[in-house]
């Protein structure tokens, strides 16, 4: 960014803060699903003051701004519909500010990884209910509170939005505004509903409403005990009735099931020595005692992959519990339900391994792949779930000579979430030599020969038109989605007040739209 702009937000952030670079400014442009326009200059951010300053100055000459965390969006989160644009980095507000023990909350940056959040909780005998994505060693606070994220805890304590008290928000005028209790003068951030939920208001928003500088989260007591089940199934309608039959009685922490793709690559997977060695003392660190902890490792290495049966759906599930009784009897009706459908009991090698590692670090050289992967979330109540799964999955066996043809695979994953919801979520995987995310590792830009117009490859094209085939299957099932962004038709499929009272609410925080434009459909 050239001009009287890129030299005012130089002067807020320090001119080595804004970048300019053709690649680096493509690359942050860019998420998972694909590329938006480029934005005129990325500016990294290190406080709310600076936020509030820099959206100030941006809205005021009429350019948009746009929030990115760790960068993990597959729906069109961040990238920008303008190139009169800057996308603010967040992940330099990573400070843990408070820990409150006794009011059992936390106040962190919403730049903070959950890696760096878990592990620093952990210390101190806690956790938050969701404790983060798979992708949390580089996902930050922000973009989960944003995209409505689950995984994590979340069979148990359900999304991300479940477990957040009070926000500390810069709305486009670059004012800041604190929600829940924190918005009374000397109360504090304990409590989230204080009137009319605003804290609300603002999360699974995908930042079209404000940008997110600092979370207070819940507190739990981490749970010292935990029980491990892993289940294979023939057919996959047996292992969604006995995912969702054990979510409904709320007895896991995480009830997931692998579809036979996914059960395939990982009996493929080789994580190599080092890796394996990471992985088992991790699970020993994350065990009750010394004792347990060797015994679970061994447990792990001597079954190593003859888990994985060809062919199968594989249920995997986590409980935690405060006694070692109680994480034996939830184990044991979780195997009784199990078994009533149909399913053989293999080593837990799997949900032991991730709760040792909770959170995989994609930036390193050897996951550099030419592979991309689309996922398009679903979410069911469980009465309508396996109608949903078999029209899914017809759409696919429909399309499986095209897949073929195209070198498009398919995998699903299928998860409980909270005692309400079923999420299905099909991924597909594809190569595509020219798309920028998939070139690049963490801190380095190796971009500049990649054209960002290059035309995209026939496989990429032909996912793009089956996942908006999928999305409509799944619209007709009565799904709802997390991850919003500019991929699902969020804003035209509202009742009509309900649409214009969304428009009103961005109206009033945000006048003349510049805040994440596009995204939740609005404009």
């Amino acid at each position: 960014m050239t001009g009287d702009i890129g030299e005012s937000l130089a002067a807020i952030v320090g001119k080595e803060n804004v970048l300019s670079d053709p690649a680096e400014r493509a690359f942050f442009s860019t998420d998972l699903a694909g590329s938006g326009k480029t934005t005129s200059a990325v500016v990294k951010i290190a406080s709310t003051q600076q936020l509030a300053q820099v959206a100030k100055l941006c809205t005021s000459k009429g350019i948009a701004i746009i929030p990115r965390g760790g960068g993990f969006s597959y729906t069109g989160g961040y990238t920008p519909t303008s190139e009169a644009s800057v996308i603010v980095d967040l992940r330099g507000l990573d400070q843990i500010i408070e820990i409150n023990e006794q009011d059992l909350y936390v106040r962190v940056g919403t730049g903070c990884t959950w890696e760096q959040l878990y592990t620093a909780l952990k210390a101190r005998g806690l956790r938050t209910p969701y404790f983060g994505p798979m992708s949390g060693y580089s996902a930050t606070v922000g973009g989960a509170l944003s995209q409505g994220s689950f995984f994590l805890g979340s069979t148990e304590y359900g999304t991300v939005m479940e477990s957040v008290l009070s926000l500390e928000m810069v709305l486009a005028s670059g004012e800041i505004i604190h929600t829940g209790s924190d918005s009374a003068e000397g109360v504090g951030p304990f409590y989230r509903n204080y009137g009319p939920d605003l804290t609300g208001l603002f999360l699974a928003d995908t930042g079209a409403l404000g940008i997110k500088a600092v979370a207070t989260l819940k507190l739990i007591q981490f749970p010292p005990h935990q029980a491990y089940g892993s289940f294979t199934f023939e057919r996959g309608e047996d292992a969604l009735a006995a995912l969702s039959q054990i979510g409904r009685l709320g007895l896991a922490a995480e009830a997931y099931v692998w579809d036979p793709y996914f059960v395939e690559a990982m009996s493929k997977a080789s994580t190599g020595m080092k890796q394996d060695l990471q992985f088992l003392s991790a699970v020993v660190r994350n065990s009750a005692g010394l004792i347990d902890g060797l015994s679970a490792a061994a447990r792990i290495a001597l079954a190593g992959k003859t888990v994985f049966r060809l062919g199968s759906h594989m249920l995997h599930t986590i409980i935690d519990d405060h006694s070692a009784q109680g994480a034996a009897q939830r184990l044991k009706r979780v195997r009784q339900i199990a078994q009533k459908h149909k399913a053989r009991e293999v080593a837990p090698s799997v949900p032991r391994a991730l709760r040792g590692m909770p959170f995989t670090n994609f930036n390193v050289p050897e996951r550099r792949t030419l592979q991309r992967n689309l996922p398009t979330n679903s979410l069911y109540p469980h009465s309508r779930a396996a109608k949903a799964q078999q029209e899914i999955r017809a759409l696919f066996d429909a399309e499986a000579a095209r897949l073929h043809s195209n070198g498009v695979s398919v995998g699903t994953v299928y998860f409980a979430v909270g005692k309400n919801a079923l999420c299905i979520e099909p991924l597909l995987y594809w190569d595509d030599p020219v798309h920028f995310h998939h070139n690049r590792i963490a801190e380095r830009s190796d971009l500049a020969a990649l054209a960002q117009t290059q035309e995209p490859p026939a496989a990429t094209r032909f996912a793009a038109d089956l996942r908006e085939r999928l999305k409509g299957v799944m619209k007709a099932n009565g799904a709802v989605h997390v991850q919003i962004g500019k991929a699902y038709d969020y804003l035209p499929s509202r009742e009509p007040r309900v649409a214009e009272l969304v428009r009103q609410i961005k109206a009033a925080v945000d006048p003349a739209g510049l805040i994440n434009p596009g995204s939740l459909g609005l404009q």
